[in-house]
């Protein structure tokens, strides 16, 4: 009688299911890594525009609102990878001869597109002070 090669249904089925558990543990595992990654994106574009709010602060006595005049990006709107979006908020006004200047800024990048699924690190914050914040509070995005 001649013998029989290859495999058969249920050597092929059990393979099938070890290589299924191995890509259902490592799918997540890898999915988290990305999000961690990228959240330096967020991160730097925080540290450059508050380097920046600094720099307009010497020449102009006041932190600026507009990021257009902080950022290298065309809007300022956004992180380098896209990842987030930026936004400042001013407080600690005052008026002098009818112009507002302010002395305090929060920076805050919050998640944007693929990125909006990490929810260990929603927002991103940062202000004048150099205290650095997250949403949810936790510590784990700095």
């Amino acid at each position: 009688m001649k013998s029989v090669k290859g495999f058969s249904l249920v050597e092929l089925m059990i393979v099938i299911a070890i290589i299924g558990i191995i890509a259902a543990i490592a799918y997540p595992s890898y999915v988290d890594s990305v999000q961690k990654s990228r959240r330096a994106d967020g991160r730097a574009a925080l540290q450059e525009a508050a380097a920046r709010q600094e720099r307009f602060y010497t020449e102009a006595n006041t932190y600026t609102g507009d990021l257009t005049r902080l950022v290298t990006n065309a809007d300022g709107s956004s992180s380098p990878e896209g990842y987030y979006d930026i936004s400042v908020a001013l407080s600690c006004d005052r008026t002098v001869g009818g112009t507002t200047y302010y002395s305090c800024f929060a920076l805050t990048a919050t998640a944007q597109g693929l990125q909006s699924d990490d929810s260990e690190c929603v927002t991103i914050t940062l202000n004048h002070a150099g205290v650095k914040g997250s949403t949810p509070a936790g510590g784990v995005c700095w």
